[in-house]
């Protein structure tokens, strides 16, 4: 093999693995669905949706959500020392993190009759709230190898673990046992933390050894978490509100057709949320060098523009046979509005890119900044266009915030990039004279 190749592959071969990691991923929640719905009656369906909804919430939970934070700490870390520093921190949260879960065991009949209505369904929590847990320092391992640049290995270990949770979801799907078939898809995910942890002990970020200051680590990362928190809450609040005075003025159906775009919409921007927290993240933070930056941003750019745009156009194309076939054939009318989304999505590129770039130059006001303006422009132009009786006010809307967001953030960039080759030249200049 030529070393340009292997370069390429060494460079190259994680984010391929990401990408078929995450349409397996896709698939398998394809699949849960279509064999829950087929296999079990509604109320068991109910239950088996319900609890595998508070089981992703669960494992939100259960790591602090300083994942992203962790990636950004271990990619910059400068010696061993740091690296160690930064993963006992993320251990002590992941402690209090565990706590908060085991405090909701008391109360497992009280949330089964929440979430199903049935509170003999409770003993299914506390087989989700340890797996949970446990899964939660496995999500700190999986930090650690993406930030060390092993996106490989982490796309192993998390494949490993959906596969396992998968089949024996499947083996009691197939025995009608709703209950039994979360657990399993939670027991069988712990596969995950286990192979993570394996292949990330020869880190030095799990190395032992002296270490920093952990406290100071502790609130660096929940800095992190609480803007992570921040940045999660304020789109889909706007989008609830907006949603509220959307069906007041033109109906439930169309909020429906308003709905399922927005789950469209959410396949791609997962894959794109995956791609930059997993590769483009480690790569930004991991260096300050400034050609190799610009490089990584561009190539960024481009691949996620081309990644979103396919997307669009195979959708597009295979609109007559995709809805009718993942939806219902009584959305055919409304794909045109769908695509319509699906080119905000691959407007929503840059602004993804920015919002990555300043978590990995820690620059956490801007990170907030950002999503505020992002969630601050939808609720004045989609606002705007409920007033005006426009019914398609989210579609155009949602397409016109990122246009706008687009050519301010490509404008700074430029800019940006005119201002340090000015100042380089002026320092050439400068040498030159002396």
């Amino acid at each position: 093999m030529s070393r340009s190749l292997r370069g390429l592959l060494d460079q190259y071969g994680g984010l391929l693995s990401l990408g078929a990691f995450f349409g397996t991923k896709i698939l398998v929640g394809l699949a849960l669905l279509k064999l829950s719905a087929e296999l079990l009656p509604s109320s068991s369906f109910t239950l088996f949706s319900q609890f595998v909804l508070a089981w992703a919430l669960l494992n939100l939970v259960a790591s602090g959500g300083v994942q992203n934070g962790l990636i950004r700490q271990i990619a910059s870390a400068e010696s061993a020392v740091e690296a160690r520093t930064s993963f006992r921190a993320g251990m002590r949260i992941w402690a209090a993190a565990s706590l908060i879960l085991l405090s909701l065991l008391p109360l497992k009949e009280r949330v089964a009759m929440i979430l199903v209505g049935d509170s003999a369904a409770g003993w299914i929590l506390p087989w989700l709230v340890c797996a949970a847990a446990i899964g939660g320092l496995g999500q700190l391992c999986n930090a650690v190898l993406i930030g060390s640049g092993r996106l490989t290995s982490n796309v192993v270990s998390q494949a490993a673990g959906l596969f396992a949770g998968f089949t024996g979801a499947v083996a009691c799907l197939y025995r009608a046992e709703a209950g039994w078939a979360v657990v399993a898809f939670a027991v069988g995910s712990l596969l995950t933390p286990i192979l993570a942890g394996l292949m990330a002990r020869k880190l030095p970020a799990l190395s032992l050894g002296v270490v920093a200051s952990v406290g100071a680590e502790v609130r660096a990362l929940l800095s992190y978490s609480g803007a992570f928190v921040a940045v999660a809450l304020m789109t889909p609040v706007m989008l609830f509100t907006l949603r509220f005075f959307y069906r007041e003025a033109f109906g439930v159906d169309a909020l429906a057709e308003w709905l399922v775009a927005n789950r469209i919409s959410d396949v791609s921007t997962q894959l794109i949320g995956l791609f930059m927290a997993q590769w483009y993240l480690p790569k930004v933070a991991g260096t300050a060098n400034g050609t190799f930056q610009t490089r990584t941003i561009v190539a960024t750019f481009v691949l996620g523009s081309a990644v979103m745009l396919l997307l669009l156009a195979i959708f597009m194309i295979g609109a007559p046979v995709i809805v009718p076939l993942l939806l219902s054939p009584q959305y055919l009318s409304a794909s045109g509005l769908f695509a319509l989304y699906m080119l905000g999505d691959a407007l929503r590129v840059s602004t993804s890119m920015a919002l990555h770039h300043a978590l990995a130059r820690r620059r956490l006001w801007m990170y907030l900044g950002i999503e505020a303006a992002s969630a601050a422009l939808l609720g004045v132009l989609v606002g705007w266009g409920i007033q005006q009786e426009r019914i398609e006010a989210p579609y155009l809307g949602y397409v016109a915030v990122y246009v706008i967001l687009t050519l301010v953030i490509v404008t700074v960039f430029f800019q940006g990039r005119a201002r340090k080759c000015a100042q380089t030249v002026a320092a050439a200049g400068t040498s030159g004279n002396a």
